[in-house]
C-alpha cells in the first residue's frame, strides 16, 4: 500500500515500490521470489561442495601461492572443479563428489594467472607414481640461465613441492610432505645434472593426492636469506593429481 508522505509515494503500488531519497521519489520494480527447479537445487547442492572443496585447497596450498595470486584464483578454481566434478558419471547431478573424477582436470591450475608456470620455466618435472606408491619427480638435465626466467638481484632458487591427501567426502586434509631443491646460481654451472625427488604416498591408498609446486626466487648473502617473490612474479601450480585406489 502506497502512502502520500506530503507530495511523496512511499509503499508499494501495485508491481511498482515508490522510495523518497533526498527531494526525489523513485519507482522500481517489485522485487519476486524465484522459484528454483528440482535441477537448479541439484546443480547448488554440486557446487556447494565445489565450493567448499575449492576453499580447502585453497587454504592447504597456501605455503605454494603464498597469497600472492591473482583476484579471480578462487572463482577460476572452483570452475575448474566444478569442470572435474561433471565427470563423475556414476552420482546424479546433486550427489556428486570429487572421490570418483577425473582429477585430471586440476593438474596445470595456475595460482597466480598473471604469471603462468610455462612462461618462467622452460623445463616441465615429470610426475610419476610407482607400484610401491612413491611419488617420483623427475628434472632433466639443463641449463638454469635457459630453463628460468629469474628477477634481478636472485641468486640462489629453491623448486618447492607440497604433496597434499584430499578426502573430499569429509572435507578432510592430510599433509603427506614438504619436498624442496635449493640451487645456488652463484655456481653458474653449464649444465645441472639429472634429478628425482620421492614422496611416499602409501599410507594414502584410497584418498586423492595432490602436488602443488612454485618456485621461491632468493637473495643470499653471508647473514640472511631474503625472498624476491611478489604478486607479479610468483609462478605456483597444481602439478599433479592422483587417485589412489
Amino acid at each position: 500500500m502506497g502512502i502520500n508522505d506530503n507530495g511523496f509515494i512511499r509503499g508499494l503500488v501495485g508491481p511498482l515500490v515508490n522510495r523518497k531519497v533526498g527531494n526525489k521519489n523513485y519507482l522500481q520494480s517489485r522485487p519476486y521470489r524465484v522459484k528454483q527447479t528440482d535441477d537448479t537445487k541439484r546443480a547448488g547442492k554440486d557446487f556447494g561442495k565445489v565450493s567448499r572443496a575449492g576453499a580447502l585447497i585453497r587454504m592447504c596450498f597456501g605455503e605454494v601461492h603464498q597469497d600472492l595470486h591473482d583476484g579471480q584464483m578462487g572463482n577460476r578454481l572452483n570452475r575448474q572443479i566444478y569442470r572435474a566434478i561433471k565427470t563423475n558419471l556414476d552420482c546424479e547431478k546433486g550427489n556428486r563428489t570429487l572421490s570418483n573424477c577425473v582429477l585430471d582436470r586440476l593438474v596445470n591450475f595456475q595460482f597466480n594467472e598473471n604469471c603462468h608456470m610455462q612462461d618462467y620455466l622452460f623445463i616441465d618435472p615429470v610426475i610419476s607414481l610407482n607400484k610401491r606408491k612413491d611419488l617420483k619427480i623427475s628434472f632433466p638435465q639443463f641449463d638454469i640461465k635457459r630453463a628460468l626466467v629469474l628477477p634481478e638481484k636472485c641468486n640462489a632458487v629453491v623448486f618447492k613441492f607440497k604433496a597434499l591427501s584430499f578426502d573430499f567426502d569429509e572435507l578432510g586434509p592430510i599433509e603427506i610432505n614438504d619436498v624442496e631443491w635449493e640451487y645456488d646460481i652463484k655456481y653458474r654451472e653449464q649444465a645441472i645434472s639429472e634429478k628425482t625427488l620421492t614422496v611416499k604416498c602409501g599410507d594414502f591408498v584410497g584418498t586423492s593426492i595432490f602436488v602443488g609446486f612454485t618456485m621461491l626466487y632468493l637473495e643470499k648473502d653471508s647473514r640472511r636469506s631474503n625472498v624476491l617473490n611478489k604478486i607479479d612474479f610468483n609462478p605456483a601450480s597444481i602439478l599433479a593429481a592422483f587417485q589412489l585406489y
